[in-house]
């Protein structure tokens, strides 16, 4: 009967093991490989007045996927854009030194030393082989730990936005009050 059991309890720790581990088990990707989940995210979350909210991601080959959450004229469209334009933006990665930045700007733990409420907010993740990173930066955030970051994530926003063409699905602003779906 014993040895029954230790097979049993075997089976169940083999395939427990198995059936945990599929969802972290990874092909080595290493920097000759193309990696398929390689890309940039913006997102840009809505202020108080007519902010846009949407997120925009570019893949490493150049597919561009845009979603609207509010105050853009279009809810999800897809684009192309060209190697040329994904270097501008990994150029400006580098440049704005996104790696070293901290991971959030959003509260008083993130060395905000005032909050403004109502204020819009960025989010930027780049994924590739070195890894992921992400950095969520609220505009409402005051204070020296922000205010030594806040012009190179605007400027990278900003490229992110120029190099992807949002302007496109965007649309033009519209007056307080008036919602744009």
């Amino acid at each position: 009967m014993i040895p029954i059991f230790r097979t049993v309890i075997r089976c169940l720790l083999v395939c427990t093991t198995t059936w945990l581990g599929a969802g972290v088990v990874r092909a080595d990707t290493g920097r000759d490989q193309p990696m398929h989940d390689a890309g940039i995210t913006l997102q840009r979350s809505t202020c108080f007045g007519n902010c846009p909210g949407y997120s925009v991601t570019v893949t490493q080959d150049g597919r561009v996927s845009f979603e609207g959450h509010a105050h853009v004229q279009t809810d999800n469209a897809d684009g192309r854009v060209t190697p040329m334009q994904v270097a501008n933006i990994l150029a400006a990665v580098d440049q704005a030194g996104f790696r070293s930045m901290r991971d959030s700007y959003v509260s008083h733990d993130d060395g905000c030393e005032m909050v403004m409420s109502d204020q819009s907010g960025v989010k930027i993740t780049i994924v590739d082989a070195a890894g992921s990173k992400t950095v969520d930066f609220y505009n409402g955030c005051t204070g020296a730990t922000a205010d030594a970051v806040r012009s190179r994530i605007e400027q990278l926003a900003r490229i992110i936005d120029q190099q992807l063409g949002t302007a496109r699905w965007i649309g033009k602003p519209v007056a307080p009050g008036n919602v744009v779906r």
